[in-house]
């Protein structure tokens, strides 16, 4: 399988290619890497800390309704 070479392979979280257009990443890596990247606002930061902790509770995403509100 031929793979092209693309620029997630220089970024800190890529591990290795998986399959076509399927990469394995190191998602402490890539958590710390989007963390540190400042992309989120503090709106944000909210918001996913609050999805994380309603699906380590097992509570479902509306999404519908998330889209709404997004």
């Amino acid at each position: 399988m031929e793979q092209n070479t693309s620029l997630i392979e220089k970024m800190p979280f890529f591990v290795n290619f998986h399959s076509k257009n399927k990469a394995i990443i190191n998602t402490e890596a890539f958590d710390k890497w989007i963390y540190d990247a400042e992309f989120l606002s503090l709106e944000d930061e909210r918001d996913r800390k609050q999805a994380f902790e309603e699906l380590e509770k097992g509570e479902a995403l509306d999404l519908p309704e998330a889209m709404k509100e997004w």
